[in-house]
């Protein structure tokens, strides 16, 4: 009976043990397959014959992705990953090289991008036609994740584009992140990276509240329902000064983005609120004093996934003194106006930016992106009087057709049409038909 007893037990044994190889022999297989099509992981020290070698290789990779944020302008997982034998040091290298070009007509704006506040109000020769090709969006990042006994995966991240003076490297995001802190420059708060379309334009909507600005920020879920976040951000105050009667002068407050997020249907869809406080600060010479002018910001966005291959997002934005916040008149100097009715004081103007869009997959390979974004600034204290030919509203519609040859060559076609009004109701329009071909590395 032992003997029986022995031999039933040796083949349970047997049993479980071929299950767990098969398992762990088809996960090899399945991040074999995945690795092989596009990401290339280099792990220093590892057996490159051994079956395992896939199985870490993968988890590199999901690791990395689990990192990564996604939505406007997001660079996401690289095709060059190295990492040590634990996996507990991994650093990526990545980036495109982005060829576009673009013909304008009806009020060429002087801009490489699509930037509707800049509209001239009438044509000439110099601006009813132009042709413009561009390299300056090429992108290159780098990134480390350290697993830390205590801290959890820590992040480090650096990128760059050429849209620096002269096609020259310029900074655009360099951070540390750890426990839902972040450290650095990089996306404001104040933006919801998911509620966009994919364009060819690198400025993109108008309306959208995208900067990248220095910050300290720490995002929280209390559920896989809700997320939570909250900032201090370093104040950049963009102003229209009444020749020598005031002046900017450096903040003291930083800005304090917050939002909250709800989401469903396993995290592709969602609603946001989100707010921004800010105190800006200026010297009055006629009174002989250091003003302070309160600005804030309420925003509603969402993403809502409703279909399997289509996405539905908008925005809409309303507040005073968050026109640097806004695509369109971001450095446009509408944080702070004179005041007509007293000498040396500046005053915030209401504005509102709205925008609606969808984006669809229409195959693994094919995508399509529409969308409609409007900004207006309302007067106040008869400031529009003096100052006739102030911006008053702009409107910004994009369509275009994106297509994956491979994973790392893409190509698309843009259609981009822009309005601007002015306080005194003068209004132009300008048209933009563009292509794209990036190779992502």
């Amino acid at each position: 009976m032992k003997i029986i007893n022995t031999i039933l037990m040796a083949i349970v044994i047997m049993s479980l043990t071929s299950s767990d190889v098969l398992a762990e022999h088809n996960n090899a297989k399945k991040h074999k397959d995945h690795y092989k099509k596009r990401h290339n992981v280099l792990i220093i020290g590892a057996d490159p014959e051994s079956d395992r070698i896939w199985m870490m290789k993968g988890k590199i990779i999901d690791t990395y992705a689990r990192t990564t944020k996604e939505g406007f302008q997001q660079s996401g997982v690289p095709n060059f990953i190295i990492s040590s034998p634990s996996g507990k040091a991994i650093f990526g290298i990545g980036g495109f090289v982005n060829f576009r070009t673009a013909y304008n007509w009806n009020n060429v704006i002087d801009s490489k991008d699509f930037v509707t506040s800049a509209i001239p109000m009438t044509t000439t020769t110099q601006n009813k036609q132009r042709l413009l090709m561009d390299v300056s969006t090429t992108r290159l990042y780098f990134k480390t994740i350290i697993n830390s006994r205590f801290l959890g995966p820590i992040e480090s991240y650096i990128e760059t584009d050429f849209r620096g003076n002269g096609n020259s490297l310029h900074l655009r995001e360099a951070y540390v992140a750890f426990k839902g802190v972040t450290l650095g420059q990089t996306a404001t708060t104040f933006v919801d990276l998911k509620a966009a379309p994919n364009t060819i334009d690198f400025e993109g909507p108008n309306a959208y509240t995208y900067s990248r600005n220095l910050l300290i920020r720490y995002n929280f879920s209390i559920t896989p329902h809700w997320d939570f976040a909250i900032a201090a951000e370093m104040p950049d105050v963009s102003a229209t000064t009444p020749g020598t009667a005031a002046h900017i002068i450096p903040q003291r407050v930083p800005d304090i983005p917050l939002y909250a997020q709800y989401n469903w249907n396993g995290g592709n869809s969602h609603v946001r609120a989100s707010g921004l406080l800010r105190t800006m600060n200026y010297y009055d010479n006629t009174d002989m004093n250091t003003e302070t002018v309160l600005g804030w910001g309420a925003m509603l966005t969402s993403n809502i996934k409703v279909h399997r291959s289509i996405c539905a997002f908008g925005q809409i934005v309303y507040g005073e003194g968050i026109e640097n916040y806004i695509q369109d008149i971001t450095g446009k100097g509408y944080d702070l106006v004179p005041n007509p009715n007293y000498s040396g004081e500046l005053q915030t103007l209401p504005t509102m930016g709205w925008m609606v869009g969808i984006k669809a997959n229409i195959t693994k390979r094919w995508q399509m992106n529409g969308a409609y974004s409007q900004v207006q600034i309302w007067n106040d204290n008869s400031y529009f009087a003096q100052a006739p030919d102030t911006y008053k509203l702009s409107k910004y519609i994009v369509a275009n057709l994106l297509y994956n040859i491979t994973p790392s060559l893409n190509v698309g076609a843009e259609y981009l049409y822009g309005t601007r009004k002015n306080a005194n109701n003068a209004m132009a329009n300008a048209n933009c038909a563009q292509m794209m071909i990036q190779l992502s590395f």
